[in-house]
């Protein structure tokens, strides 16, 4: 294998597959469970990416492992063998069973196999492999196949100021943090969070979906296409929100909302004034000290949604830098490994991640005042450093704040 290939097949194990993406919806819903129908590398996969948010989901979690006479000639068997083990062990509310890349290209009815066991609790089956894209596809996929089993019924008297948050997992890096402050300003707002499918509402609260008056999408590329089925199926109209980060994003982000679903918003306006000005006293105590905060450059790698938000707080309220890269960074540096050798690329990452941490380090000092952080860029090299030290992905974060009304992730 060249140096190129070599570089390029690291750099895909950086990215999660649709089948983790459906699991993470599925087990964002409290009660229900997942069935990975495929072998057991595809099993560990998915749970080793989605158990970093919740350490118990092993309890939730189960695979069929067929051998491979099973992948050719049917995994019927190995399938049926673990809904006993479910029926005789769990109680889920809803079950998913997902079929792995290898499994999907047999083409086993496995709701049929589903039926045939005669379990006692719903169960919805899909093809999840990578072949059906990556985690994004695979939650919203999961996502509308879930509405289109329940067939709700429409609600024609809707709950005044009831919103629904679509797009939203406790997958992504601090997402639960996230999730409660985005309700607690909601709420601040005098909107009422009917339910969050995908990150914690019950079974049960799902089926009131209809009743919201608004479909708020968190992150697009999650949550837009079941915005958009809903509109369809229910009538409801969406917004495409993103996520509130810092005092103008927070107010920015409320009044895109109510410009769709008119509340009153003076409550969160006196809680940014009261938190601005307690910013601002902190922040000239520090410059007095450190001097100007300054980031030659700044990368946010993130999904999609949460590095365009995170970027343009950081360009509008929290720093000041000459180059800001937003995105997925191995997919911006695809034109380094396919015109350069492994070797330069390496010295390349090695400097950039030298420079740009010990930039955010001395620049963490600028913000650490009275105990509290706020606005503090920090940079983030997750656990997938164990394949290979070439495969470092530089993330940066913006530490929790002392900004009541705008999130921390």
């Amino acid at each position: 294998m060249s140096e190129t290939a070599e570089w390029g097949n690291v750099c895909s194990r950086v990215d999660t597959c649709a089948l983790t993406g459906a699991a993470a919806f599925f087990t964002g819903i409290k009660g229900a469970e997942v069935l990975v129908n495929g072998p057991l590398w595809c099993y560990f996969y998915a749970l080793r990416h989605l158990e970093k948010s919740n350490s118990r989901l092993g309890e939730r979690f189960h695979g069929s492992q067929p051998d491979n006479n099973a992948v050719v000639y049917g995994t019927e068997e190995c399938l049926t063998d673990a809904l006993d083990y479910i029926r005789e062990n769990r109680a889920p509310s809803i079950l998913l069973i997902e079929n792995s890349c290898s499994v999907s290209l047999i083409g086993d009815d496995i709701e049929g196999i589903a039926a045939k066991a005669k379990l006692p609790f719903s169960v919805i089956g899909m093809d999840s492999g990578g072949l059906r894209g990556g985690f994004a596809e695979g939650y919203s996929k999961a996502s509308i196949r879930l509405w289109q089993y329940l067939d709700l019924p429409d609600i024609k008297i809707k709950c005044r100021l009831g919103v629904n948050l679509l797009g939203a997992t406790t997958a992504y890096f601090n997402g639960r943090n996230d999730l409660e402050e985005i309700k607690r300003i909601l709420e601040t707002a005098n909107y009422r969070v009917i339910a969050v499918p995908g990150a914690g509402s019950e079974l049960e609260t799902l089926q009131k979906i209809p009743a919201a008056q608004l479909n708020i999408v968190i992150n697009e590329e999650l949550g837009l296409e079941t915005a958009k089925y809903l509109k369809e199926r229910y009538g409801t109209p969406y917004v495409v929100a993103g996520i509130p980060y810092g005092l103008k994003g927070t107010l920015r982000w409320l009044e895109k909302i109510a410009e769709v679903l008119p509340s009153d918003l003076e409550s969160v306006r006196e809680e940014c004034v009261k938190t601005q000005e307690e910013l601002l006293t902190a922040v000239n105590e520090a410059k007095c000290t450190w001097g100007e905060l300054w980031f030659d450059k700044i990368i946010v790698a993130a999904p999609g949604t949460t590095a365009f938000c995170i970027s343009q707080t950081l360009r509008e309220e929290w720093a000041d830098t000459e180059k800001l890269i937003c995105g997925d960074l191995w997919k911006q540096m695809k034109f380094y490994w396919q015109k350069k050798t492994v070797k330069k690329l390496n010295r390349y990452c090695s400097r950039l991640i030298i420079r740009l941490f010990l930039e955010a380090a001395v620049k963490a000092l600028f913000y650490c005042v009275k105990g509290k952080f706020f606005g503090v860029v920090i940079l983030r090299i997750p656990y997938k450093m164990r394949y290979c030290w070439r495969q470092l992905r530089l993330q940066v974060f913006v530490a929790p704040g002392i900004c009541c009304s705008g999130c921390g992730i």
